[in-house]
């Protein structure tokens, strides 16, 4: 009879805590039930099963076989972001397991499990929102919380398995994942492929990719690398596998003796995708990548090639820093991509001995992160974060490109020798495991006693930038949000002395009023060791305008123009005169980082700091002036090739870049490639849509590539001269359906709202906006900073600043790390008409 009791006390109490998980699950994946699940949950492995027909329309069938640790018999609940009716059976040893589907998850109760090992198999169509689908190829992209979407899982960073993969795929297509390729099957027209299982992963990192991939492989001192790839330019081909082996096998074994740890993976095969949202995703043994950022000329410039080096370091470094020690949780996002960055930046300065790799770290990192901080849409390094469903919003300029700069000041604060050693201890403690931010900051101030919590506080969980001002009498810090916050930072001033000559003066500013008097600084952190709005002197910018180009050193150079650009944002500096110091001193301009760095705030400041009639007034003049430096500047000619794309606007211009597309006209050291014959035909059709037909027929004519051919029939309609057919390209890409390629959507929408069409486009705006949550909701980490920027950036009018401003007064509670994105991407239009506002 007691035992009877017991039995019954036990199911009602079994019973009751099933009614309590199934309560309190709410969609996503919350930091309650992460909470929960990670403190009842180990052990976990998944063998996975997939079967991908060879039409794209078709389902995708698929099985997963769960196995996991249970400390306590409890509910255990599954992530699957997919309808109820797309999970088919879930068994255990054979026998039919009843569940709950409710609000993304699937829940089971606990009279169907046990204390200690589980096994669960689930057959289920796999789900498709995170599936990137063409005719002849696909692959995943499951960060930060998209492998729920895919199949049913504990989609939480903090949870690592071991995954094992089968893949059934069309004949005469290849797959990638993860681990090791351990056997493949062929049958007429399919083949089973098998890897063999991984290292513990975190499930935003679980991947893969099939389809039609050229493959090849080489050997590198101790391992084998291999290159999965679509590219068809044999050139392209021939001058880039070297490279992109070369400098992964460099980034991995710099990262070896950094770290003292071998390589923790089992493989590394790079896949370049076309059209890949983001330009790399570290997945172990199937990292993925923009296929234009690895596959150059033979002759790109050397800002292209630094770009493409730091990119594989990046992604590389993640494997260490990212993929073997994992953040516990997604609001310490930034943590893994800081030192990815980080590392990057320190492993190509062996690859570029003749770079300057202060000045690269300086146009690197300071102006994308000032395109953001300086901003009222800014925010903290460190976000809060209560559900993974909001991950995607936590991405940004901020995580890539401050938190670096933050970063090598605590190395300099506590030596670089003791942030390596921190390191490595960090890396072994939870090796295949996760840590935060606490507890590596703890781990560095107790291995180096100093006190590192107040800096902890201004630079990493403080939103924002000073504006520093220098004056006759001393210098200003000052808050942009009135709360009147120091940011402690050491600072190297440049100024002239009465006997002309340039000196540098290192000073310290710890409060909002620093005494310095000088009324002949030229150049307020010359060497970048603090980090604000520097804003230019009148002293400054009267040397500036007559001196520039003759100052020694390309780091002062760069941030001269930085200092300037700030001016013009801050209306100290009229547009005007930026662009014709521009005509001034780039010419005499060799540093290629320096030039495109430059010719970029000339671009910005030509199409968003200018009015009509001052472009007009200049126009002439930078059309010329971009064509004498195609014929003069050897080294940077497609920089300027480019500005003048963008720039041009009369006849003979157009003329003339049409014979270089035709080409009718060469220009030495300027290759035209397959992507810029898309650019160019893109431009020319803007500018003059009678040549719509024309340049359709050519570019399918004369582009071989299939991706490239299909991308530009998607985008070509969105600049057509025809508002109807705009609108109809834009009415289209409102709906979910027709947004499956970011990257072309995204491409799309900026020719839709280029700055020709602003005053068309001004009523896209609402709409817009309108579909930004969805857009958050259904796409990937980046879309919703793409969306903003492509659909923002080329507009400069009254009404669409009141567009931006309507929409946020109709929304007082709209989410807040979307409203943020609203206002950094509209931050141009504020600065342009926010006093006629207030007036």
């Amino acid at each position: 009879m007691v035992c009877r009791v017991s039995i019954v006390v036990s199911l009602l109490l079994s019973l009751v805590a099933c009614n309590k998980v199934q309560d309190k699950v709410e969609k996503g994946v919350s930091l309650e039930l992460a909470k929960e699940r990670k403190s009842n949950i180990g052990g976990v492995s998944y063998r996975l099963y997939f079967s991908i027909p060879r039409e794209k329309n078709e389902a995708i069938m698929a099985e997963s076989e769960i196995f996991f640790e249970l400390s306590e018999l409890a509910p255990v609940v599954l992530d699957f972001k997919e309808e109820e009716g797309k999970v088919l059976s879930v068994t255990s040893g054979g026998k039919k397991v009843p569940y709950t589907f409710k609000n993304e998850h699937i829940i089971i109760q606990p009279e169907y499990l046990k204390e200690g090992r589980n096994e669960l198999s689930i057959q289920f169509i796999a789900g498709e929102s995170s599936l990137n689908r063409s005719e002849d190829m696909m692959y995943t992209l499951l960060v930060p919380d998209r492998c729920r979407t895919l199949m049913p899982c504990f989609d939480q960073p903090d949870i690592k398995a071991r995954f094992k993969l089968t893949l059934k795929i069309p004949a005469g297509w290849k797959a990638i994942g993860n681990g090791e390729s351990i056997r493949v099957e062929y049958f007429n027209d399919y083949q089973l492929c098998e890897f063999g299982e991984t290292k513990p992963l975190s499930t935003y990192l679980f991947a893969f990719a099939v389809g039609r991939f050229s493959y090849t492989e080489r050997f590198v001192g101790k391992r084998w690398i291999g290159i999965y790839h679509r590219e068809t330019d044999t050139a392209k081909i021939n001058a880039s596998i070297p490279e992109i082996v070369r400098q992964v096998s460099h980034s991995l074994e710099w990262m070896e003796r950094y770290t003292g740890i071998e390589y923790p993976f089992d493989n590394y095969n790079v896949v370049a995708i076309p059209a890949f949202q983001y330009g790399g995703m570290e997945h172990p043994g199937a990292t993925f990548y923009k296929s234009s950022s690895l596959f150059l000329d033979r002759n790109a410039d050397l800002s292209a090639q630094v770009k493409r080096s730091e990119l594989i370091a990046h992604e590389t470094a993640h494997m260490w820093f990212g993929d073997y020690v994992t953040m516990k949780w997604f609001n310490d996002v930034w943590l893994k991509e800081v030192f990815a960055g980080f590392m990057a930046d320190k492993i190509i300065a062996q690859l570029y001995p003749e770079v300057n790799h202060r000045l690269n770290f300086f146009l690197n990192h300071y102006e994308p992160a000032l395109r953001t901080d300086r901003t009222k849409g800014t925010h903290p390094i460190m976000q809060e974060l209560n559900n993974l469903k909001d991950a995607g919003t936590l991405y940004g300029d901020i995580i890539y490109h401050k938190a670096p700069i933050v970063m090598r000041m605590l190395e300099e604060e506590i030596s670089e020798f003791q942030l390596q050693m921190g390191l490595r201890r960090y890396l072994r403690r939870w090796a295949y495991s996760n840590a935060d931010w606490d507890d590596l900051i703890k781990l560095l101030g107790n291995s180096t006693g100093k006190d590192l919590q107040a800096w902890n506080e201004i630079w990493i969980k403080e939103s924002g930038a000073p504006v520093i001002e220098f004056g006759k009498e001393a210098v200003s810090m000052i808050d942009p949000s009135g709360k009147k916050r120091v940011w402690p930072q050491s600072v190297s001033v440049c100024w002239m002395t009465s006997f002309g000559e340039l000196r540098r003066q290192p000073i310290f500013l710890k409060d909002t009023l620093t005494g310095f008097r000088n009324n002949r600084v030229v150049l307020p952190d010359c060497d970048v060791l603090g980090y604000g709005c520097f804003l230019p002197t009148e002293f400054g910018i009267q040397f500036l305008g007559k001196e520039l180009s003759q100052i020694d050193h390309a780091l002062y150079r760069a941030v001269a123009w930085q200092l300037l650009y700030e001016g013009v944002l801050n209306k100290k500096v009229k547009g005007e005169f930026f662009l014709k110091l521009c005509m001034k001193h780039l010419p005499h301009e060799k540093n290629n980082l320096v030039v495109n760095r430059t010719l970029s705030f000339l671009r910005t400041v030509y199409t968003t700091y200018l009015d009509e009639g001052s472009r007009q007034l200049l126009q002439e003049e930078l059309e010329r002036f971009c064509v004498n430096m195609l014929d003069h500047d050897a080294g940077n000619k497609k920089s300027y090739f480019n500005t003048l794309l963008a720039i041009y606007s009369s006849p003979k211009v157009g003329e003339f870049i049409k014979d270089i597309l035709g080409g009718e006209r060469t220009l030495q050291d300027l290759t035209i490639n397959d992507n810029d014959k898309l650019n160019i035909a893109f431009n020319l059709v803007l500018r003059d849509s009678n040549i719509y037909e024309v340049m359709n027929m050519y570019i399918m004519n004369s582009v071989k590539n299939k991706d490239l051919q299909n991308r530009f029939a998607y985008v070509l309609p969105s600049v057509s001269g025809n508002k109807q057919v705009r609108d109809s390209v834009f009415n289209a890409l409102l709906k979910n359906e027709n947004r499956i390629n970011e990257v072309w959507v995204e491409e799309c929408l900026r020719w839709l709202n280029h700055p020709r069409r602003r005053m068309d486009a001004e009523e896209y705006i609402p709409r817009m906006l309108d579909k930004l949550k969805e857009i958050q909701e259904t796409g990937d980490i980046f879309f919703p900073s793409a969306w903003l920027n492509a659909g923002l950036s080329g507009h400069t009018g009254k009404n669409a600043y009141s567009a931006v401003n309507t929409f946020l007064e109709k929304h007082p509670n709209y989410p807040q790390n979307l409203k943020l994105k609203i206002l950094s991407n509209s931050d141009h239009l504020r600065r342009l008409h926010s006093e006629e506002r207030e007036r």
